[in-house]
């Protein structure tokens, strides 16, 4: 009886307990709910690409230049503009209703030109048409914009049906026309947003059960689209609010199938069983459909938190977020180029600062090292899990052992983890050299201060060293992102600094194809210096970074000062000598050209400019000194006394004393002080 109502009693203390539980995980009771959307919505589908092209309804797919078709002849038989189609549709019903058709045009070299055009819709089996005015569509010189209004009866889209527009043209003439007379039909581009206005089925949208996690809940909406990552990356806006309060924060985004699953964080409740009415809204385009749904819930949360702030998927999460922003990255390199036995050695350390959803990817794949569940497409497939066992994996923290297996994973996986389509869209290569180049690399990383599963940059960091040939020509850095990459990275930031021994050199260090980075390139006598800096870097955005590294004595930076500093010195001593009994300060004065020099020096220009402008300076100095007057004694005071027994005579100019070696008068000397004539008559 006792052992009974012991039992009892400690069953009501455990249950009494549960609710102040940080760790209890519980999904709310409640059933997915579709939202939307079973009608069909009007929407822009965009004309891109060339004349057999396609329709999408993302305008961010527009290129900067357009597409164009021409007839530089009057026609008089049907000819092909173009055929743009979108294979893949959402399934749904098609109402009845007018199709709205705009294309830009471009009259040049005539008055004007008479057309007779027809556009025709294809969905699935049938096909409509609308056609200009016979006789009476006539297209103004200059550009335009030809519209069509295209009825469309009620139809059906299935998952296999596609919509497909086509342009004709059976007459063209030109009125006035002159020579090189064209009519140019225009798309593709941001300025000749060429388009289509369609009523179709566009997507679904449901709100899955809620996930209740200590005090946070976690609200995942799935979204069926036929536009893929599309729907998530170019999206004009994709909100949820819960009791009609926007909720803030970047979700996580998984993808489970064709399915894409956006998970957000609610922390407002207020304890215990309460109802919650969540709605969803995605805006495909900044002017178009709004397709909207809610559905209530009933949730129950407990206090003392027990949630991270950020929901941690079982599926890996996607690396892009809403609206194509791209993640945060900077990256920052030192160089140090330097001499070791007899070989020129390139050592670098890049640092990489990852944030924003990359950074949550990187992390969720260090807590799943070793996990059998990874999808087969993934760059964590396969990866060795070393010494971590099944509780440090997938546990929402990054464990030490798992930092460390991730690291040293990381040394022989780097390149396809970092340049995979699905891994981080960096050409490694490009960045940091090919992996056979290296005498030898590491790789750490660093959490910043967070060892959570969660939103929260960090750094990866790789050391490297490798041997280069002198004298030949070496990429130091190139681009290694593409525009493929725009959903991955937002605008990056770039910082190198690159150093060189006293006896090594960048020789011939040159940045090639971008004006958005500064390049600086200097030489002090210890060393040589590079910097290259860069903010909001596109990811399209090309460049090359080259450098010539040589050891040669003419080009490492001590020994080049040091044989311009010889050059200088036996000039000036040869010149000091000349002008030892001739006025200096017109060659003091030059001295002023050594500076000049030093600042070509300074300014990392190659050694034949600095050894061609030293002699240069040293042959002036020479001119200068040549053609310097000889001193000469202000009076006579000063004059120097000369003692002979022989007669003198003092030269009226500058009072110099001069021997007289000759009886015979008259007698013509020269003076030794000024080389002037002195006659003697007497």
């Amino acid at each position: 009886m006792f052992s009974r109502a012991t039992t009892l009693l400690l069953v009501l203390i455990c249950a009494t307990l549960m609710p102040f539980s940080t760790t209890f995980t519980n999904t709310a009771a409640a059933e997915p709910v579709q939202v939307c959307c079973d009608t069909a919505s009007s929407v822009d589908l965009y004309l891109v690409e060339g004349a057999s092209g396609d329709l999408t309804p993302f305008s961010q797919k527009l290129d900067t230049d357009s597409s164009s078709v021409s007839i530089s002849n009057s026609i008089t038989s049907e000819e092909q503009i173009g055929t743009w189609s979108m294979s893949q549709v959402w399934p749904g019903d098609v109402p009845e209703s007018t199709w709205s058709f705009s294309i830009h045009y471009k009259v040049s070299d005539a008055g004007g030109a008479q057309v007779n055009a027809t556009a025709t819709v294809k969905i699935g089996s049938l096909s409509f048409s609308a056609s200009t005015d016979i006789g009476s569509t006539i297209l103004p010189q200059g550009e335009g914009v030809l519209s069509f209004d295209i009825p469309v009866d009620s139809t059906s889209l299935s998952a296999s049906s596609d919509i497909e527009l086509s342009l004709t043209a059976r007459t063209v003439v030109f009125s006035v026309p002159e020579s090189g007379a064209k009519l140019e039909f225009l798309w593709g581009s941001s300025d000749h947003e060429s388009k289509i206005t369609a009523e179709i089925p566009l997507l679904d949208l449901t709100i899955e059960d809620p996930i209740v996690d200590g005090s946070d809940v976690y609200l995942p909406v799935k979204i069926d689209s036929p536009f893929g990552l599309d729907t998530l990356s170019y999206s004009s806006s994709i909100e949820l609010r819960v009791n009609n309060i926007l909720i803030s924060g970047n979700p996580v985004q998984t993808q489970n199938g064709d399915s894409f699953i956006i998970t957000w964080t609610w922390q407002g409740a207020s304890g215990g069983e309460e109802t919650i009415q969540v709605s969803i809204r995605v805006s495909l385009q900044s002017s178009g459909p709004l397709l909207s749904g809610q559905s209530e819930f009933l949730v129950e949360t407990f206090d003392g938190g027990g949630g991270t702030g950020t929901f941690y998927p079982s599926n890996e999460p996607l690396r892009t977020s809403i609206g194509g922003v791209g993640s945060p990255l900077s990256i920052e390199q030192n160089v140090e180029l330097s001499i070791s036995k007899g070989k020129l050695k390139l050592s670098r350390l890049t640092t990489l600062e990852v944030d924003g959803d990359m950074a949550f990817w990187m992390r969720w794949g260090m807590d799943h090292i070793g996990d059998v569940n990874i999808g087969p497409d993934s760059v964590l497939r396969g990866w060795n899990p070393g010494s971590i066992t099944d509780q440090e994996r997938v546990s929402k923290n990054i464990e030490s052992v798992e930092l460390e297996q991730f690291q040293r994973e990381m040394v022989n996986r780097y390149r396809t983890y970092m340049t995979d389509l699905n891994g981080m869209q960096i050409d490694s290569g490009e960045l940091i050299g090919d992996q056979g180049d290296f005498d030898t690399i590491s790789i750490s990383v660093d959490l910043m201060g967070e060892t959570s599963v969660i939103e929260h940059p960090l750094k990866l960091q790789f050391s490297t060293l490798q041997t280069l040939e002198k004298d030949t020509n070496f990429i130091l850095m190139r681009t290694f992102t593409s525009s493929s990459s725009d959903n991955i990275w937002k605008d990056y930031s770039l910082k190198i600094e690159a150093t060189s021994s006293g006896m090594s050199s960048f020789a011939g260090a040159e940045l090639l194809e971008s004006d958005d980075l500064i390049f600086k390139h200097s030489r002090m006598p210890w060393g040589e210096k590079i910097t290259v800096e860069g903010d909001s870097i596109s990811p399209s955005e090309d460049f090359t970074i080259t450098i010539q590294p040589t050891d040669s004595i003419f080009y490492g930076p001590t020994t080049l000062i040091t044989l311009t500093g010889v050059i200088f010195l036996l000039g000036l001593l040869f010149c000091l000598r000349i002008t030892r009994n001739r006025h200096r300060r017109f060659l003091m004065f030059e001295l002023v050209l050594i500076p000049l020099v030093m600042l070509i020096y300074y300014f990392s220009y190659p050694p034949v400019f600095i050894g061609g402008a030293a002699i240069a300076v040293v042959s002036l100095w020479f001119i200068t000194s040549l053609v310097s007057p000889r001193r000469s004694l202000q009076n006579s005071s000063i004059a120097p006394q000369v003692e002979t027994s022989l007669p003198t005579i003092g030269c009226p100019a500058c009072k110099t004393v001069n021997i007289v070696t000759s009886d015979i008068r008259p007698l013509r000397i020269a003076c030794s002080g000024c080389s002037r004539t002195i006659k003697i008559v007497g």
